[in-house]
């Protein structure tokens, strides 16, 4: 029942998630010669529509495409964050023209910071009707979308075909041109290693682009995006669809709500799981524990009757080796701690050699004759008494 319970609210956060994903590329578009929409397919994937009226829509957000803004990367040996982005007020030194500027800090080690500018052309934004609210640039996302151990990449976009590198001195791209026509005269404009059968090199295709855009914007953190909202100061905010962006707040908290609750359900399940998983192995140990304690019981009941029991039974190993010379025996008689042994030596030995063979055990004491040696048809019949050394019973009694 609970795995049922779990489905249907994975069920219900997928299709919120669905839902939250459409809204929001609705939203958006790219930009390269033409004016592309993002709209969903029947296959659940996403396409770039190109936009066939006079008037630009309203888009939220939108991907430039490289050819319209110059990239560049500066260190500064600034370790504060905030004293940075004062600094980088009057920096002006940043493209060979003037236009909106987009940027993105990184941290390079405790002391400095790597910033990376984007100057969109500002031809570009005064062809739109609507200036977006957020404006990534074509480069940047898809360099979020490669692997991390892809250092340079090919990829074919709607009109060109893109370089782009991942180095020690930041994100470098460029689109094939005269003055770069292939991927060796990008690696080495920019300082690139390049070995196109390498696994740190990327290729892509056109059918691959639209996908690649998708995963780089999915892997956008809020605070990755900081760097890429134009100025609020040329921001219309009476035209601001506040009931839109209402709904749309309203569904990222009600998916997030979700998504943090289903999270919650998940791990209390998991650790009660592991409770329950715990709980049993203890009741196993206690168990093994007990019946052992029971054994144990059991053993000293058995063993209490032994206690003062006289160790008759060390007597078969002596038997044994009197057997090995050749003695037969009939019968084997206890008395005041005395072992009396009848037995029968053949042909080949006689009854001292049995006498003298059990003379030499340690674990036989006085060993003697105790009647007279019978004889016939070559044959000795014999008696033989012995006792235990008092060592071997001490012995015994500590044993037990």
């Amino acid at each position: 029942m609970q795995q049922v319970n779990l489905s249907k609210k994975a069920y219900s956060l997928g299709r919120l998630s669905y839902s939250l994903e459409t809204i929001l590329a609705s939203q958006g578009g790219y930009l390269t010669d033409s004016l592309y929409a993002f709209k969903r397919t029947k296959e659940s994937e996403f396409e770039l529509q190109l936009v066939q009226n006079k008037k630009s829509p309203k888009l939220r957000w939108l991907i430039l495409s490289r050819e319209h803004y110059f990239e560049t990367s500066k260190e500064y040996p600034i370790a504060n964050k905030q004293d940075l982005k004062q600094a980088l007020r009057f920096d002006d030194d940043k493209a060979p023209f003037e236009g909106v500027t987009l940027q993105h800090i990184e941290r390079i080690n405790e002391q400095s910071h790597r910033v990376t500018f984007w100057v969109i052309n500002p031809n570009v934004l005064d062809n739109l009707d609507y200036t977006p609210w957020l404006i990534l640039p074509e480069s940047y996302v898809l360099a979020k979308a490669l692997n991390e151990n892809i250092n340079i990449a090919t990829i074919e976009c709607i009109n060109k075909t893109l370089f782009i590198s991942k180095t020690g001195r930041g994100i470098f791209s460029g689109v094939q041109s005269p003055q770069t026509p292939n991927l060796e005269s990008f690696a080495f404009s920019t300082g690139s290693p390049i070995s196109v059968n390498s696994e740190q090199y990327f290729m892509a295709n056109a059918k691959d682009f639209v996908g690649l855009l998708r995963t780089g914007l999915k892997s956008l953190t809020l605070t990755k995006l900081q760097g890429f909202v134009i100025n609020s100061n040329s921001i219309n905010w009476q035209n601001y669809p506040w009931k839109q962006a209402g709904v749309i707040t309203t569904i990222v908290f009600t998916v997030y709500l979700m998504l943090s609750s289903g999270w919650l359900v998940f791990k209390q399940q998991q650790l009660e799981q592991q409770l329950i998983a715990q709980k049993t192995q203890v009741n196993q140990a206690l168990s093994l524990q007990k019946k052992y304690q029971q054994q144990l019981q059991w053993q000293a009941v058995l063993a209490e009757p032994l206690k003062d029991a006289f160790p008759y039974w060390k007597t078969w190993p002596i038997l044994l080796e009197a057997v090995s010379v050749g003695a037969k025996f009939t019968a084997v008689h206890y008395k005041n701690s005395k072992i009396i042994i009848h037995g029968t030596a053949n042909e080949s030995i006689k009854a001292t050699d049995v006498l003298a063979k059990l003379s030499k055990n340690t674990n036989v004491a006085s060993p003697s004759f105790s009647k007279p040696v019978r004889k016939y048809r070559g044959k000795e019949d014999f008696a033989i008494s012995f006792s235990f050394p008092e060592a071997l019973l001490q012995q015994q009694l500590e044993q037990e």
